[in-house]
């Protein structure tokens, strides 16, 4: 008995996380090739999405992890942000530029480096795609916080900006042409 509930339990973990990698193959390649077109979703992609929303699921997967996916392998690249920080003192000279705030330990910039897979949702809304706004004024508190605490760093500090960037690598064509150097694309400035 003891060894068939050890082999149900290995089997359930092995089935959630083949269910996560469907789901997240086919959120890629439907989210890449389909994001302008209607389509209908696959029996598949159906089942595995509704497998994931259920509770005991969702919360399983939320604290082991296993519901990142293996997006990793797709072949498009995943976009990456930079967030810089202009401080100014009281006559509006710059008193320092910053990329992060201070962090006392490793966890803390993974942790901050992490937050910016969410801003993936705000390309995704200037484009049409996000109809959520309450989300977007999330995103924007969220950048507004770690402006604060950057100016908690610097008692000189009058005002900050922070600026919201999105990394542009050449694609093929304009690599071939030269072109071996990213640009930053501004996505957001908030005062």
């Amino acid at each position: 008995m003891k060894k068939k509930l050890q082999l149900a339990g290995i089997f359930t973990i092995l089935l959630l996380v083949f269910t996560v990698g469907l789901k997240g193959t086919f959120d890629g390649y439907y989210g890449f090739y389909y994001a302008e077109k209607e389509y209908k979703k696959p029996i598949a992609f159906t089942l595995s999405e509704e497998i994931i929303k259920l509770k005991p699921v969702s919360i399983f997967l939320s604290y082991t992890g296993f519901d990142t996916g293996y997006s990793f392998f797709a072949p498009n690249v995943a976009s990456d942000f930079v967030l810089l920080f202009e401080l100014k003192d009281q006559k509006g000279n710059v008193i320092e530029n910053k990329i992060m705030p201070a962090f006392k330990n490793k966890e803390s910039i993974t942790r901050y480096t992490s937050i910016y897979n969410m801003f993936l949702d705000k390309i995704s809304a200037e484009g049409g795609t996000m109809k959520d706004n309450k989300y977007q004024q999330y995103l924007d508190i969220i950048i507004k916080q770690i402006a604060v605490s950057v100016k908690k760093e610097n008692p000189d500090t009058a005002s900050i900006i922070a600026r919201l960037y999105l990394y542009h690598y050449p694609d093929l064509k304009s690599y071939q042409k030269g072109e071996k150097s990213e640009r930053l694309i501004l996505v957001g400035e908030y005062k």
